[in-house]
């Protein structure tokens, strides 16, 4: 039987197929070229392709599925395995590219390019941390906020808006990503493996061993599913104003006086630039209080309160002042302080929750901004994860909720070099801690991304010389039958 190039089991469709399998693989290699080392370009792009699969499908399923359903904590398991293990690969990748100088013209931009993926998957996995729904979500949301902010882009990035950070992190980020690494890939593919810098390493051509890779491919994906079963991401509630307010009234209290009289963090909020551009007074008070007011027939004390005299204002602030300072506070009692009047009606509402929901409904494009900042203002995110040995004094938040780095699954240890930072500057004690924290990461990103073009610095891999450990070839096995 004739089985050309038109009989079915090689038509049109099966050439086509390995004409793009031709233009796609390396066919022949270095001898050192199927080691390891090499895969690790492929074993990125397995995780890369692991994480697209689990994000769309959490994406899909929303948040609650992914923070209550077995399977849901399970792929969230698997999802955040693979950034620990994608973050791992790429880490070595750049090392092997550093050691064996594989930068040198003309692979310039092939370094350059990879080296701006690394630090977007870096900020990448921030912006997801802010979408899980728990605690860390929260704080690590606050603090990107005061970073970003720092770094003068507060006004076009901004953590606490949830929306933003979603289309920041399942959009924007991983298209940026896929366009570099397509150009890094097809600049590889025309430059081939980067040849040896010393001229007295001998190496032959070998063919690609196609069927290792996709063997290390899929042991890779073993590993991270079996980790994703046996240690679940960690999760810790998110705190909620309800719940602060039925534990800590008076600080509830005390917080929405402060906000009253624009004394509060947001209202005099500065670092660097200011965002918090809102009124506190009628974000955090009148708003709300007169929204609940609609469907009530009591006597609208804000009215009052402004239409009485500046001194008689005063004075009404203080005894408020000295109202939620008491050690008890009676929200039903009959007075005719207008400021206590307004704090009576709203404790009893943030106590059932529906304080939150009037926060969250006042300005929709910002989401939960409202909600967020009113918890930095009474000191909750900041008090609580330092009960978990995770704020910025602590390492950064290189130890996420487990409470240690040593625990399963580990923290955020790619941060470390942000903790080393800010131990070193003493940034969280500076006033512009987060502008001076932002602006010597932006500077070693900047030399780690422009490194090939330094003079004098790019020849460093050259002097350390690990090159050899790399190319090294394996001895050819020892043949028994030979005397």
């Amino acid at each position: 039987m004739d089985e050309g190039p038109e009989s079915p089991q090689y038509g049109p469709h099966t050439n086509a197929l390995k004409t793009l399998r031709d233009k796609v693989y390396f066919h022949r290699l270095p001898s050192y070229g199927n080691k390891i080392f090499y895969s690790l370009g492929f074993l990125a792009l397995t995780c890369l392709v692991l994480l697209a699969v689990t994000g769309i499908t959490m994406a899909f399923m929303g948040q609650t599925w992914w923070l209550t359903n077995p399977w849901g904590i399970f792929l969230r398991s698997v999802h955040l395995w693979t950034v620990q293990a994608f973050i791992f690969i790429l880490l070595l990748h750049v090392l092997v590219g550093f050691t064996t100088s594989g930068f040198r013209a003309p692979r310039r931009m092939v370094w350059v390019f990879g080296a701006i993926i690394f630090c977007l998957v870096l900020i990448q996995t921030e912006f997801g941390y802010g979408l899980r729904g728990d605690f860390s979500s929260q704080f690590r949301a606050v603090s990107g906020a005061d970073f970003w902010n720092g770094a003068y882009l507060g006004y076009w990035l901004n953590p606490l808006n949830y929306t933003q950070t979603l289309v920041i992190h399942i959009a924007i980020i991983p298209l940026t990503i896929l366009v570099l690494f397509l150009a890094h890939y097809l600049l590889e593919r025309t430059y081939g493996i980067a040849r040896p810098y010393r001229k007295d390493i001998s190496y032959t051509m070998v063919p690609a061993d196609h069927r290792i890779l996709f063997i290390r491919g899929g042991a890779l994906v073993a590993l991270i599913l079996a980790l994703a079963f046996f240690f679940h991401s960690p999760y810790v509630p998110a705190v909620r104003i309800a719940d602060i307010a039925r534990q800590d009234p008076s600080l509830v209290a005390t917080t929405l006086l402060q906000e009253f009289t624009r004394t509060s963090d947001t209202a005099t909020y500065f670092d660097s630039i200011d965002p918090y551009t809102f009124d506190t007074r009628e974000v955090y008070v009148v708003t709300p209080y007169e929204q609940y007011l609609a469907n009530s027939k009591k006597p609208n004390a804000w009215s009052a309160f402004i239409s009485a005299s500046t001194t008689l204002q005063k004075a009404d602030i203080q005894g408020a002042q000295q109202y939620v300072g008491a050690t008890s506070m009676d929200f039903s009692a009959n007075t005719t302080n207008p400021v206590i009047a307004m704090l009576d009606t709203l404790m009893p509402i943030a106590q059932s929750g529906l304080y939150e929901s009037l926060l969250d409904q006042e300005n929709p494009s910002i989401n939960n901004t409202y909600t967020l900042r009113f918890l930095v203002d009474m000191g909750i995110p900041e008090a609580k994860a330092a009960t978990l040995t995770m704020d910025t004094a602590q390492w950064g938040m290189t130890k996420d909720e487990t409470g240690s780095v040593w625990k399963l699954p580990p923290g955020s240890w790619w941060l470390l070099p942000l903790a080393v930072v800010n131990s070193v500057f003493n940034l969280p004690n500076n006033l512009y801690g987060d502008r001076d924290a932002a602006f010597i990461l932006g500077f070693i990103m900047l030399t780690f991304i422009l490194f090939p073009y330094i003079p004098y610095l790019n020849r460093l891999p050259e002097l350390l010389n690990l090159g050899p450990l790399i190319w090294r070839e394996r001895p050819p096995p020892h043949d028994t039958n030979k005397g």
